[in-house]
Order: structure tokens, then C-alpha cells, then sequence
């Protein structure tokens, strides 16, 4: 019975200082660089907004393209729905407040992108990659009846 205390005692203290340790670690954020701004902004995207986009995704390891909506897509932008997970976090945190017409760039970590898995094939994005995305939004819908 000693021993069995011992061990849950143990047990539960390790899982105390692990959480501990992860609290003092900061997390890896997304880094938002303007790259254009638009001469007026009218209005910035929120959470909830339709925004129709075009990106260009880049490996930082050697800077090569995995994905463009301009190569891989016809050609045509990208539909994506902010703050409800529709992509990654990455792109959830990085494009909230931007306007039609701004192009920004997005250094993605791993823990707001593909994390330990990678996506799809891992030598495209690989297991635990960092990337960046340089995204230009082209309209921003509130609700699908606008359009």
C-alpha cells in the first residue's frame, strides 16, 4: 500500500511540475509583416468574416514554394472562413485586422501550422517545419448573402 502511494504521489507530482515548466515556456507566435496596405481601409476583417485570398506558401528551411493558389488552383483565390478553424491557427491569428487590397507575410511556427505530423507528404511540409505564407485578401464577406 506504501509503495502504491509513493508511486501515485510520484506520479502526480511529475505531472505537476511538468505543467509548471510548460507554463514558463512562452509559445511560438505567428509573425505579421505588411508587406502592401491598401490607400483606404473601409473595413478590417474579424472573426466570423468570408475573406477571399491569395497565398503562396514557402518552406523556411530553403525558401521553396510547397503551395500558390495562383500555380495550384486554377489560378483562382482561396475561400476561408476567419476564426473558426477552417485552416490552420496560423492563419486564424495572422490575418485577423487586415484589409482588401493588404498583403501580408506570415512566419508560421509549427504548433500553429502542421505540428509533429506534418501535412500530407512529409517531405512537402515536413515533420515539426516552420513556413511562411505571403497572403493578399482580395474581399472580405460578413455573410454569405452579401455576395
Amino acid at each position: 500500500m506504501a509503495a502504491l502511494r509513493a508511486a501515485l504521489l510520484g506520479a502526480l507530482l511529475g505531472a505537476l511540475l511538468g505543467c509548471a515548466t510548460a507554463a514558463l515556456i512562452p509559445a511560438a507566435d505567428v509573425k505579421v509583416e505588411v508587406l502592401q496596405k491598401p490607400f483606404l481601409c473601409h473595413r478590417r476583417t474579424k472573426w466570423g468574416d468570408m475573406m477571399l485570398v491569395h497565398y503562396e506558401g514557402f518552406l523556411q528551411s530553403d525558401g521553396s514554394m510547397f503551395h500558390s493558389t495562383h500555380k495550384h488552383n486554377n489560378g483562382q483565390p482561396m475561400w476561408f472562413t476567419l476564426g473558426i478553424r477552417e485552416a490552420i491557427k496560423g492563419w486564424d491569428k495572422g490575418l485577423k485586422d487586415m484589409c482588401v487590397g493588404e498583403k501580408r507575410k506570415l512566419t508560421i511556427p509549427p504548433a500553429l501550422a502542421y505540428g509533429k505530423e506534418g501535412k500530407g507528404k512529409t517531405e512537402i511540409i515536413g515533420v515539426g517545419c516552420s513556413f511562411s505564407k505571403t497572403c493578399f485578401l482580395r474581399k472580405i464577406f460578413t455573410k454569405c448573402l452579401e455576395w
